[in-house]
């Protein structure tokens, strides 16, 4: 495999959940919109979609007794296509903030996501997020992480990139000292591709809160939050991060 797929690992990562839940259900088959080009959280797999939303979804739609069907959208739209009611939710890594609070209801938090940093296994040099100081760190351009290396990781030169996988790549080559960049992504490649590579540095650098995301007043609402909270008590949820971004996910 060339290392420049590692983005396509998440097709091999585990089998295809298919686009709807085929138990019964009087109720109409909900529209679940996902940016779906975003492995290891939702990606095409065959016939149907696959990854941690996907899987989790799956999960609480079962709590829900709906059938259901993917919406595949560019990230942009699905927080209007929710509005108009064109979908009836949203499972696609999508951060829980106070201004996407005013026009759309959340589940509670299901993962937390964020940044984080990585750098090359033998590197001795940095062993926490405080030695990136000074240091070059590598990211794709465009993202947040840029903004965050240079507020607040003092002295560190940003290496832009066109993509995440020509950033993994520079820090391969020892262009780098490390990689800045959204922690399950980064998670992922360093339980794939990169295990033995390169050492995910605890603690992130930044978190946040992922959840579902409902029309306002929407009555599903509280069945998801009550499955969430049970998939958190009899392991279902810790097992899902485990498989998507290994032992180290929190």
């Amino acid at each position: 495999m060339k290392r420049r797929d590692f983005i396509k690992l998440g097709l091999i990562a585990a089998p295809a959940i298919s686009m709807s839940w085929s138990a019964s259900a009087e109720d109409a088959e909900l529209i679940v919109g996902s940016n779906v080009g975003s492995p290891p959280f939702a990606f095409k797999d065959g016939d149907g979609y696959s990854g941690f939303d996907i899987e989790v979804w799956a999960q609480v739609a079962k709590g829900l007794n709906r059938k259901w069907h993917v919406q595949p959208m560019q990230f942009g739209a699905l927080i209007p296509a929710l509005q108009t009611k064109n979908i009836d939710a949203i499972v696609s890594q999508l951060f829980i903030k106070p201004e996407r609070q005013k026009v759309i209801d959340f589940s509670d938090p299901y993962y937390q996501s964020g940044l984080v940093a990585i750098t090359g296994a033998s590197n001795t040099t940095i062993k926490t997020p405080d030695d990136l100081a000074g240091k070059a760190i590598g990211t794709e351009t465009g993202t947040i992480a840029v903004d965050f290396i240079r507020e607040h990781i003092k002295g560190a030169s940003v290496e832009q990139m066109p993509t995440i996988n020509n950033a993994l790549l520079a820090l391969e080559a020892g262009r780098t000292d490390a990689v800045v960049y959204d922690a399950p992504a980064l998670m992922y490649y360093a339980n794939n591709a990169g295990k033995g590579k390169v050492r995910v540095l605890q603690p992130k650098l930044e978190g946040r809160d992922v959840g579902i995301g409902f029309q306002k007043g929407s009555p599903l609402v509280a069945t998801a939050n009550a499955t969430l909270a049970a998939m958190k008590v009899d392991g279902r949820l810790k097992a899902l991060r485990e498989k998507w971004f290994g032992p180290e996910a929190t």
